[in-house]
């Protein structure tokens, strides 16, 4: 495998083939020595005498592979300290293990809540001190190795659905032209066979041409948000509405929506979510009712929850988390439309601007579809 990802993937492992970077953090001095002279010889040891130091250093390069972290230090504690560090995106994954003279269980249970991967109490015992951190280290290094890996398959995947979706869509598209011009150059009337294979040629093709555009906005999902991107939600589920129109209208269906705010997300990216739960509702309608959807946006914290519930036939609880899967289909019905992508799609951006998606049920049945975005702040 030659590619550039796999080649950054090499670069990456033979990078981290030197030795892996231990940060000790503690206010006396002695401990610092004690520790540091333990692990000196196996690791390349860094020292903090505060937590304002600690976090400093846990940012620059090259990073800590794993934190032995005091818990009594003034002005900032250890709790505090890894507060800090999980708050941050650049060292909420480095691997915390807390030092400290305290031994009850409320204090090992608080500071494993707050992300402590483990507790190592004084007197320091020398062969558990340099157990717990290999083992650490080699679960870390494992960890990184898995999530690498990941990020290779995932570029190759994304290249092969690249080639795939550029190399179909051309003869795609013929099929579909000379579809129609058979159609219209077949001597009227035709007989009913002959309708109907046409018919089918032509439903066929549409519904790949549809996948084909499907894919490559599920590959365009997979690439990383711009954070500085502010969008206006009302307007981007103004377009998806506009987008989807003749369909709803053909559905007879009926959209209430509420006041939208603005969120941090590519302006398209946001067209697209709206546009595909629409539509999914509108696959998915009840044929014993009108169609009604409701959209809209609650304030959560620094987040805005979004929710596109509707009437239709609904989501059985055991399969909610199946119909994000790509080109999972819940029913297995060919009449419907749909092409298996459109909520993996929903459930790949907006995991990839840090927010999340879920289901509910309904308050008119069907089901309602929720995710959240990062909102704007002043």
């Amino acid at each position: 495998m030659n590619s550039p990802e796999f080649r950054f993937f090499e670069l990456k492992m033979v990078m981290r083939s030197e030795r892996p970077v231990v940060l000790i953090v503690d206010d006396v001095a002695e401990n610092l020595q004690v520790l540091g002279e333990l692990l000196q010889p196996s690791y390349l040891v860094k020292v903090a005498t505060s937590g304002d130091r600690a976090l400093k250093i846990a940012s620059t390069y090259p990073q800590p592979d794993l934190i032995l972290l005091d818990v009594m230090m003034p002005v900032m504690d250890g709790y505090e300290c890894l507060r800090r560090l999980r708050e941050n995106s650049e060292t909420r994954k480095i691997p915390v293990i807390f030092v400290t003279a305290l031994d009850s269980t409320e204090d090992e249970r608080k500071g494993l809540d707050l992300g402590a991967v483990d507790y190592i109490t004084k007197p320091i015992r020398p062969a558990i001190v340099e157990a717990r951190v290999r083992n650490h280290l080699d679960m870390k290094a494992t960890r990184d190795w898995l999530y690498d890996q990941n990020i290779v398959l995932e570029a190759e995947l994304s290249r092969l659905l690249e080639i795939l979706a550029h190399h179909l869509q051309e003869p795609v598209r013929r099929q579909f032209t000379f579809a129609q011009l058979l159609q219209r150059s077949l001597p009227k009337p035709l007989n009913e066979a002959a309708e109907m294979s046409l018919a089918q040629i032509m439903d066929g093709a549409v519904r790949l041409r549809t996948m084909l555009h499907d894919v490559v906005l599920y590959l365009a999902a997979c690439q990383a948000p711009d954070p500085s991107a502010l969008c206006d939600a009302e307007n981007a589920l103004n377009i998806a509405i506009r987008q989807v129109g003749h369909r709803l209208e053909d559905a007879g269906g009926k959209i209430t929506r509420a006041e939208m705010p603005s969120v941090w997300l590519n302006s398209d990216q946001l067209t697209a979510i709206f546009r595909a739960l629409i539509t999914n509702a509108i696959d998915y309608r009840d044929p014993e009712r009108d169609l009604h959807i409701a959209i809209i946006a609650n304030l959560d914290g620094s987040d805005v929850v979004f929710s596109v519930a509707d009437n239709g036939i609904g989501i059985p609880c055991e399969f909610r988390d199946r119909v994000f899967w790509l080109f999972e289909r819940l029913h297995a019905d060919f009449n419907r439309p749909g092409t298996g992508i459109g909520l993996a799609l929903v459930k790949k951006i907006v995991e990839a601007a840090r927010g999340r998606v879920w289901i509910e049920d309904g308050d008119e049945g069907g089901v309602k579809i929720c995710f959240s975005l990062p909102r704007r702040t002043e």
